[in-house]
């Protein structure tokens, strides 16, 4: 009996262990800095991504907006951006965290799925 309790606080001290190695893998709170919520991400011309984001908390960086998808009503959030990210560097994130940025080109509006005329666009580094 005294065995198989030693193999259990064992492997519970494993299971222990590899959760605290699986937490430096979570996200930091970001603050002092930009925080977007990503909405939705699209292949740009030439390689990389553009992301939709919605700002958290700096207001007056985004704009409040209705996007639509093949002229259907997508969502409406209060502080849109997008995110011009050409090395794919925050394809798979759900949320991106940034300190600096400066104004990005806008596309030809025949590039307009979401109905983005008027978004602020940026880079970000």
């Amino acid at each position: 009996m005294q065995n198989l309790l030693n193999h259990w606080r064992a492997a519970g001290r494993g299971l222990l262990c590899a959760g605290a190695l699986a937490l430096p893998a979570c996200s930091p709170p970001c603050t002092g800095n930009t925080e977007a919520t990503v909405l939705y991400a699209k292949p740009r011309p030439g390689g990389g991504r553009f992301i939709y984001a919605d700002v958290l908390n700096q207001p007056a960086l985004g704009r409040k907006k209705t996007l639509l998808w093949q002229g259907k009503e997508f969502g409406t959030f209060g502080h849109v951006i997008i995110i011009n990210d050409p090395t794919n560097k925050y394809a798979s994130n759900r949320s991106i965290c940034f300190t600096t940025s400066r104004p990005a080109p806008a596309t030809a509006a025949a590039d307009d799925e979401l109905g983005e005329e008027d978004i602020p666009r940026l880079a970000i580094d």
